[in-house]
């Protein structure tokens, strides 16, 4: 399970703003609809049509796009590259000139590589923050001191940024200690805390941190993580 941040007070935001999910984002508006209505699905566990040239760039807002026309869609190249073109317009998305090679699997079937150059989408929309479902109680529990509601932590990006600015190291190592055998106490065992927990708490508290920080920049006053 992962806990997932999200901005409670506003519109949900369609991810664009990445390479990896701006592909994603043209399956799910262009390719599945177009599927659908010809009475199919296809798992995309073990075929996707819509991918990145490069997988250095799955990170990056900008890259190269690599859609292998689906053999089904054979007749239908220039709608399907209308209906891309149109999204990544209606993003404000600026492309290169698209280029074309044919595919093994059958004639007439192209690969279209899409040259995204410019990709405004990675300034307006949050950073991506999830983490583990223990470690993101860790975080929020221990570390924080919230409390789930119906199922959910709800809070305020002002009272949050506080709240993890007052964090300190002593607090880390206190939640992220665990039992270690030592002869040398009376109980025979002392607490220690684990280093490497202790780095990634306070990787993930900096990831909280700087997912507030963009909703007060942009006036959003309630996050929650689910």
């Amino acid at each position: 399970m992962v806990i997932n941040f999200t901005i409670a007070d506003g519109p949900g935001h369609a991810r664009t703003h990445r390479i990896m999910d701006l592909c994603d984002y043209l399956t799910t508006k262009v390719l599945e609809p177009r599927f659908a209505s010809n009475g199919m699905t296809w798992d995309r566990r073990f075929m996707d049509f819509i991918t990145f040239e490069d997988t250095r760039e799955a990170f990056e807002p900008t890259g190269t796009i690599k859609f292998s026309v689906p053999p089904l869609f054979a007749g239908q190249v220039g709608a399907l590259e209308e209906a891309v073109g149109l999204e990544l317009t209606r993003l404000g998305i600026k492309t290169g000139p698209y280029t074309y090679e044919r595919q093994p699997v059958g004639p007439g079937v192209p690969i279209i590589r899409i040259p995204i150059i410019e990709n405004p989408t990675e300034l307006v929309a949050p950073p991506e923050v999830n983490m583990s479902y223990t470690r993101g109680c860790l975080v929020l529990r221990d570390v924080l001191g919230y409390q789930k509601v119906n199922g959910r932590y709800e809070f305020a990006a002002d009272e949050i940024l506080k709240r993890v600015s007052s964090v300190t190291n002593d607090k880390i190592a206190a939640c992220t200690a665990s039992p270690v055998r030592d002869r040398q106490t009376r109980e025979g065992v002392r607490r220690t805390p684990s280093a490497m927990s202790m780095r990634s708490i306070a990787r993930c508290l900096d990831e909280v941190r700087q997912f507030a920080l963009w909703a007060v920049k942009h006036n959003y006053r309630r996050l929650a993580a689910v």
